[in-house]
């Protein structure tokens, strides 16, 4: 296939989602770009899965193996697969129909992955009108570049708002069981090539009851182990870095992350020890979270809102820090009304803080 349009292979791993999977199939079918193959990796699911994945075998690879866990599933569609360019996608996850089309006009050799803003939507499908990472036109090749150079992360989605090249993933594949595509992959493109961002929403990330800590909000016993595997992925990615002679920088890299300052911060409310816990305070992880939303150009209603939220959780006492992460956790599998009535009470918090900041501004004016 000639570079100019690449093959790309769209992987979908499915376990126990059959009331997605055929939707998953579906906008993969659907796209514009007419040079893919769509390999559908059924792990071992014990529903209905493989009878709606049976529906469209005449126009898809099916795999069938037993339940071996996330990194096997997409270890055997990576295996099945031949495209230049690779697309993993979760079953209950969606793309737009140029999605393809968009990161083909995108992709030369050089590049290690193209990424794209996903819409956040919730069992229904239904769009809960945020964006995942918020890029804007300014977050091009060379920004990329320079936050990985200087603080060893830069923003990514997650699984269905990237396009991996299959020259260097061969390097990474197969994945270790412990280790999640996503996060894996993604930490370590900059090492190999360009990371191209195209600032719209070319696909859907799901958010339900079955893809969060837990279906209830309450398990909270993840948070350690999540914070630790992101630094496990941190550590692979330099070690790659180190056989490429690639220069690591001094920062330290999860304090340059929103998720995982946030991640930390939770769990240093709730009084949950994990890695390099010593080292930080309530207010230190604070005070790196509004430092990077400073640095980072998010939209202004979204950096606000995650500045109320990083001020909430700071000064609330530990059961208030309960309720308030078990609400977050949950937001996108609450029933209509619950989430305007959050939507409501965020908007309010939102004008206080400006508010406050006009108080301010008019103050530092006043004549003494």
């Amino acid at each position: 296939m000639s570079n100019d349009r690449p093959l790309i292979s769209v992987i979908i791993t499915c376990y126990n989602y059959a009331r997605y999977i055929g939707g998953a199939i579906e906008c993969a079918l659907a796209q514009t770009y007419a040079f893919k193959e769509v390999i559908v990796v059924n792990d071992g699911s014990t529903d209905d899965s493989p009878r709606v994945i049976a529906r469209y075998s005449d126009h898809v690879r099916v795999v069938d193996q037993t339940n071996q866990g996330a990194a096997a599933a997409y270890n055997r569609g990576f295996a099945e697969s031949t495209g230049e360019l690779i697309v993993l996608l979760d079953a209950d996850d969606r793309l737009h129909p140029d999605a393809l089309a968009r990161a083909a006009a995108e992709w030369s050799p050089r590049c290690a992955k193209i990424q794209w803003d996903l819409g956040i939507i919730d069992d229904r499908g239904r769009d809960l009108g945020r964006r995942f990472c918020n890029f804007d036109e300014s977050y091009d090749v060379t920004r990329v570049r320079e936050s990985f150079s200087s603080t060893g992360t830069y923003r990514w989605p997650v699984s269905a708002g990237n396009a991996y090249s299959r020259w260097w993933v061969s390097k990474v594949f197969p994945l270790d069981a412990d280790q999640w595509p996503d996060g894996t992959l993604n930490t370590i493109a900059p090492v190999y090539g360009d990371v191209v961002t195209i600032a719209s929403v070319l696909g859907h990330y799901r958010i339900h009851g079955s893809n969060l800590w837990s279906s209830n909000g309450s398990d909270f016993s993840r948070l350690p182990h999540r914070i630790e595997q992101r630094s496990a992925e941190i550590a692979n990615m330099q070690r790659h870095a180190r056989r490429r002679g690639l220069p690591l920088p001094r920062a330290k890299t999860l304090d340059h992350e929103v998720a995982f300052i946030n991640y930390r911060l939770m769990a240093k409310k709730l009084g949950l020890s994990y890695a390099g816990d010593a080292a930080d305070s309530t207010w230190s992880l604070v005070a790196s979270a509004y430092r990077l939303l400073r640095v980072e150009k998010y939209p202004r209603s979204l950096g606000m809102a995650h500045g109320v939220w990083f001020g909430l959780l700071a000064v609330a006492p530990r059961a208030a820090a309960r309720r308030l992460i078990g609400l977050r956790f949950v937001r996108g599998s609450l029933t209509q009304p619950y989430r305007d009535g959050l939507d409501r009470a965020a908007s309010s918090l939102r004008s206080a803080g400006r508010a406050l900041v006009r108080m301010g501004r008019a103050a530092q004016a006043a004549p003494e």
